[in-house]
């Protein structure tokens, strides 16, 4: 699982002079995030991420959707553009990945993606680009690939975990083994609160530093938005 996750040094949780670990994925690293906090074996993890895919895939075969990267808006504009291209195209599009403000993926049929590129320019956007992905993930239209999921989940040990994980769908960590199973199968149709988690991390006065496990420096470019001396450090896996 070479997904990158964020291993943060703070407080907040707990409200106590003691620094907590707190752990986040973007997306599929919130599986990386989990498997490090104990809450399942590394073997399992490999099983839940592999059933994940397949059964995203499977429901990106079904349908021609697709995501558009759109960069220098404000959330409220992105969301006026999903809307106008949901109206043009006659489709549903809409945000589904809430990286960083500035950077948000949308995610929709294609025709809506297509809508979203053209309409982009007008409202301001540097950039409103296709992503090389394979369908419209964290929308309603991975609804197919939550039955599956849940099967896998279900037979699957989770346990309460060592540390805080705070999940993509509310920006909260979970403790209870069944509410962590049910945020996953959710985590799947539903938006990545991504700029919410990191922007309320990194405002705690109780944060200290943060690792950024795996491939790649995007998480610690986007904890860097907040501020360029906070202290950010990239494992390469």
């Amino acid at each position: 699982m070479h997904s990158n996750f964020k291993l943060f040094t703070l407080s907040e949780y707990f409200f106590t002079p003691v620094p907590t670990k707190v752990a986040m994925g973007l997306s599929l690293g919130e599986y990386s995030a989990l498997c490090f906090a104990g809450a399942f074996s590394f073997e399992d993890g490999v099983r839940l991420t592999k059933a994940r895919g397949e059964a995203m895939q499977a429901a990106s075969d079904a349908c021609r959707t697709g995501m558009v990267a759109v960069v220098g808006l404000d959330v409220a504009t992105v969301e006026k553009i999903c809307a106008e291209a949901s109206a043009k195209s006659g489709l549903p599009v809409s945000i589904a990945n809430y990286l960083v403000d500035g950077n948000y993926a949308v995610s929709g049929a294609i025709e809506a993606c297509q809508a979203v590129q053209e309409i982009a320019p007008s409202f301001g956007a540097r950039m409103a680009v296709p992503l090389a992905v394979a369908g419209a993930f964290h929308t309603s239209y991975m609804e197919p690939a939550v039955g599956k999921l849940k099967e896998v989940l279900s037979s699957v040990e989770i346990k309460s975990p060592r540390l805080p994980v705070v999940s993509n769908v509310d920006a909260k960590p979970h403790f209870d083994p069944d509410d962590i199973r049910e945020t996953l199968a959710k985590q799947v149709t539903s938006p990545v609160l991504w700029e919410t988690i990191t922007s309320t991390l990194v405002k705690s006065p109780e944060f200290l530093k943060a690792y950024e496990i795996g491939p790649g420096t995007v998480c610690r470019g986007i904890i860097k938005r907040y501020g360029k001396k906070l202290e950010v450090i990239n494992i390469q896996a």
